[in-house]
């Protein structure tokens, strides 16, 4: 089905660190796309010395030169070398695929007033702190606003964040919502022997675990989570919460947690794993996941938590509530409410078949609406439509 659809660049500013939703999915879709006979290039920043230009895993990568520490300056080398590449090599691509809203944007849009390539934009966040609202705060607001109204189709990953880009004047015409996506392993957390058989794998005592997966920022709501665990381990005192993640370049709040959890005397009770390569295998040990942000866009944490048929506890937020349906795949709770989260820890803890319900019910929605396949197929339809809207 791809209807003339024979290039694909892609545009993302860091898709060669090791983790993200960003980089994860535009790997996913990339894979899938080479899968289907459709070229694919990619233009990124060089944040991790690579080659300049390669072939990585069959789609061609064109790495713009970093410099320092100052995203301003690499903001500009980036417009400017991507800029230049996007036309030189214009008759090699027939769509330009932006993974953010700001410097992939902007670049393939004033390039495209020379290249006359259809722009589609996949925004990535949502929330107080998603790019919608963010690009409200930014220098040259008005001019970055008009700039993006050039782009020819917009997705957005939740109903929230289609909300919030007709906040800023996109028609809702021009917005389609495709969900974040991932591979769905054979095993699921709801099945006690394959729960018992990766906490052996992983070394994993065989009490009740809590899991965590994602950045350790400002914005998940950590604090809350640790707070809560202070109460699980009253009726449960060999819990262990895993936190999976590093806390990264902005809002990290890790060095933060660490001393709340020396405070409340959890040094046994919570273990700081930082980052692993195999996620999944952590997801389907533990015996509930827990996301507590008070702002996502999709977090790609929670959709493997689906894949997993994890037992998802969730902040009741939009984003969240795109996917979960409280006491149906997963429990929610208000952000911050410690005490709440407690009580839902404590009941799956307890209730065996509660937790299977939940993850049996998580794992039939990933499968039905969270696969890569399902991701990739709606992201085809889009290329085609506004590459036929231009001819």
């Amino acid at each position: 089905m791809t209807k003339g659809l024979k290039a694909v660049c892609m545009l993302v500013t860091n898709i060669d660190a090791p983790t993200g939703g960003i980089q994860k999915n535009s790997k996913l879709l990339l894979g899938q796309l080479n899968a289907r006979g459709i070229k694919t290039f990619v233009c990124t920043r060089n944040y991790h010395g690579l080659p300049a230009n390669e072939i990585v895993n069959g789609t061609i990568f064109h790495r713009s030169p970093v410099v320092g520490n100052s995203l301003a300056v690499n903001g500009i080398l980036y417009l400017a070398d991507t800029f230049f590449w996007l036309i030189k090599n214009r008759k090699k691509y027939e769509v330009v695929h932006c993974q953010q809203m700001f410097g992939p944007t902007m670049t393939a849009v004033i390039a495209g007033f020379f290249t006359r390539k259809p722009i589609l934009t996949r925004i990535t966040s949502g929330g107080a702190i998603g790019e919608a609202n963010e690009i409200r705060r930014m220098p040259l607001s008005g001019l970055r606003i008009r700039l993006i109204k050039y782009v020819t189709r917009f997705v957005a990953l939740t109903e929230e964040m289609k909300s919030e880009l007709t906040g800023i004047g996109i028609s809702s015409e021009n917005i389609t919502v495709i969900h974040n996506s991932t591979d769905i392993p054979s095993e699921v957390a709801y099945s006690s022997a394959d729960k018992l058989t990766f906490k052996n794998r992983l070394d994993i005592p065989n009490v009740k675990i809590g899991i965590f997966t994602g950045r350790l920022s400002e914005e998940k709501c950590l604090d809350s989570l640790i707070n809560a665990w202070k109460q699980v381990t009253e009726p449960f005192p060999d819990a262990i919460l895993l936190l999976l993640g590093e806390g990264g370049a902005f809002r990290n709040v890790e060095d933060s947690l660490r001393k709340q959890v020396t405070d409340l005397g959890l040094e046994s009770n919570v273990v700081f794993k930082g980052f692993v390569p195999n996620p999944k295998d952590y997801l389907i040990a533990a015996d509930a996941f827990i996301l507590p942000s008070r702002s996502e866009g999709m977090s790609n944490s929670l959709v493997e938590a689906f894949a997993c048929g994890s037992t998802i506890i969730a902040s009741d937020i939009g984003a969240n509530r795109e996917i979960c349906i409280h006491d149906v795949n997963s429990l929610l709770f208000p952000v911050g409410g410690s005490e709440r989260l407690a009580e839902h820890l404590i009941r799956v803890f307890s209730e065996q078949e509660t937790a299977e319900r939940l993850g049996e019910n998580a794992r039939s929605l990933a499968e039905e609406e969270l696969t890569v396949e399902r991701m990739t197929e709606k992201y085809l339809t889009e290329y085609i439509y506004i590459i036929s809207d231009r001819t």
